[in-house]
């Protein structure tokens, strides 16, 4: 095989990462218009959801979702401003606090969720399980051999 040819999947791959790219926009997009009203962006709701059920260090969310600890302590400082977390000391590390919602917090969250709900069920309601499952079963895998690179 020559070096320098790409394959037909190499090819489709690419495409596929530049599909994922602008699939990743419109989320964004789409995510900043549904929380418009609730004050939130995008970027606010994914940390507020990462605490949503056990409260985590900036750190973690950051490994979790993907994100810089930067981008993090920035929403978190705006959600602290908010008034929709704060910080709980963590007894497994002194210097990285936990973060958690507060009660204000928690009812947007509840509101945040509704709107999920909603939206999800309109956009699915096209596909099949099967067919969403293995968009999910691909792009997992896809990480997988990412990781180990």
């Amino acid at each position: 095989m020559d070096i320098n040819k790409q394959t037909q999947p190499a090819k489709i791959f690419i495409e596929l990462i530049l599909e994922t790219f602008r699939f990743n926009g419109l989320l964004i997009s789409v995510g900043d218009g549904l929380t418009k009203e609730l004050g939130l962006t995008s970027s606010l709701w994914q940390v507020l959801g990462a605490i949503r059920e056990t409260p985590i260090p900036m750190a973690q969310i950051a490994r979790n979702m993907g994100l810089s600890r930067q981008g993090v302590r920035r929403s978190t400082n705006i959600l602290i401003d908010k008034g929709l977390v704060q910080f709980k000391e963590n007894p497994d590390h002194k210097r990285a606090r936990l973060i958690v919602p507060t009660e204000e917090g928690r009812k947007v969250l509840a509101q945040l969720e509704k709107i999920q709900v909603d939206w999800s069920n309109s956009v699915s309601k096209e596909f099949s399980e099967n067919q969403l499952k293995n968009v999910i079963h691909t792009m997992r895998f896809l990480s997988e051999k990412l990781y180990l690179l």
